[in-house]
């Protein structure tokens, strides 16, 4: 899988993060071990190789290995730290090994480089809604993000998930 912004399979809802962490043999696509291999064969003779590095920690993520997928990513922002795709990517790495504290701050620094990074707002509203229990600031972020980007792929589920939150609110205000 890419860091392209338009790749949704990094910002899938999940509720809870730990939901992630271990994935079944049937989840995890046979090809990856083969995919790791080459692109650590690469990274031997190559070591900076920016689209190497970002190919094994996005086959790392894939793979439900996240620690190793956030030193990839880790390396690849040495030498691209403006990259808001992968910042995104690892910010949910992060999340889904419980840090989100560390993930927001890396959703927050792909907003500062590119403040119209749809999948970082995205994953930004995840972690507040689902694991903060915040629902006002994931209404606020998630809000922002369809004015930026009002047919992004998960924008049904998005409004359909403001509403309910909204409704939440007023029922708790009660």
């Amino acid at each position: 899988m890419g860091c392209g912004k338009t790749d949704v399979k990094k910002s899938s809802p999940v509720p809870t993060a730990t939901e992630q962490n271990e994935p079944s043999e049937q989840s995890r696509p046979p090809h990856y071990a083969g995919l790791i291999a080459e692109y650590r064969a690469v990274l031997a003779v190559e070591p900076d190789n920016l689209v190497a590095l970002i190919a094994l920690g996005n086959a790392y993520y894939d793979s439900g290995e996240w620690k190793k997928a956030i030193a990839r990513y880790e390396h690849a922002l040495r030498i691209d730290p403006r990259n808001s795709d992968i910042r995104t990517d690892s910010g949910t790495a992060y999340r889904n090994l419980g840090l989100l504290d560390r993930a927001l701050a890396e959703y927050r620094l792909a907003l500062q480089y590119d403040p119209a990074h749809v999948n970082a707002r995205y994953n930004m509203g995840i972690v507040y809604a689902y694991d903060r229990k915040n629902l006002q600031a994931a209404i606020r972020v998630w809000e922002e993000m369809l004015r930026l980007a009002p047919n992004y792929p998960q924008a049904e589920y998005v409004r359909s998930s403001i509403a309910e939150f909204k409704e939440q609110l007023k029922k708790e205000a009660k």
